[in-house]
């Protein structure tokens, strides 16, 4: 299998933690490895192949998960992974024109939600101060954008690790920080809202996180997955006309 040799690399450390968690837990719920990579990993995703869906598997996924249920080690395993993502397309964003820096959302006509995301794009550094103004500059854009488009919406929602730190909460309306809850009792495990801590604004794995992680794997409960990941998850959410008014949108 031919493809990028320096792609291949970049998220080796990563790709490794999530596959020893996708192991521990076929071990644990005695389920295929496959399965687990899929449904408790963010490879699917980083393979291009977007969100799962409940309605079947793409083929792409179908060959990356024959060739994985067939091998018998950890390092098979993780070789496997990383030539298969030499060779897989670049991550692409649902809605593309709904990206605005570090940011992006999720909307649609069908529902009042907006929902928020975020993604590093900043090589000076994403949330330091010197960058914050940066930022509001394009949450302002991004808000602007969902009031001429999305004028239905009421509500925005958020999950992430990151409203774990004061860099991020920061940037946003102190009514939507001060709902933040640990998302407990969520069978999510696909997105960066939870594995992307383990990486630093290069895309390298942090030792501490890594570490703390690979002990809690040694000790999983099945039924509490999160337990594993050593910060915590959190759910936002806030009525838009507080982000209106934040950033100074008017109708």
């Amino acid at each position: 299998m031919g493809g990028d040799s320096s792609k291949a690399e970049r998220y080796r450390d990563f790709f490794d933690l999530q596959l020893r968690f996708a192991e521990a837990i076929a071990q644990r719920m005695s389920i295929p490895i496959a399965e687990a990579a899929l449904l408790y990993t963010n490879l699917h995703r980083r393979f291009g192949l977007g969100d799962v869906t409940p309605d079947g598997r793409r083929p792409p996924w179908l060959e990356y998960a024959r060739r994985l249920s067939a091998l018998g080690t950890h390092d098979e395993r993780a070789d496997w992974t990383q030539a298969f993502y030499a060779q897989a397309p670049e991550e692409k964003r649902t809605f593309p024109d709904h990206v605005f820096g570090c940011f992006y959302f999720h909307a649609s006509v069908e529902s009042e939600i907006v929902r928020l995301h975020f993604y590093n794009r900043d090589p000076q550094g994403p949330l330091s101060k010197a960058r914050a103004e940066e930022r509001q500059r394009e949450l302002a854009r991004m808000f602007d954008c969902v009031r001429q488009r999305f004028p239905h919406v009421t509500q925005v929602e958020g999950r992430s690790w990151l409203y774990g730190t004061e860099a991020y909460r920061r940037l946003f309306p102190e009514e939507y920080v001060r709902s933040r809850v640990p998302a407990e009792n969520d069978r999510r495990f696909q997105g960066m809202s939870r594995w992307g801590q383990f990486l630093d604004r290069h895309g390298n794995v942090k030792p501490a996180l890594k570490d703390a992680f690979l002990h809690n794997i040694g000790r999983l409960d099945p039924g509490k997955l999160w337990e594993a990941f050593p910060l915590p998850s959190f759910r936002v959410s806030a009525p838009v006309d507080s982000f209106y008014e934040c950033y100074g949108i008017r109708a």
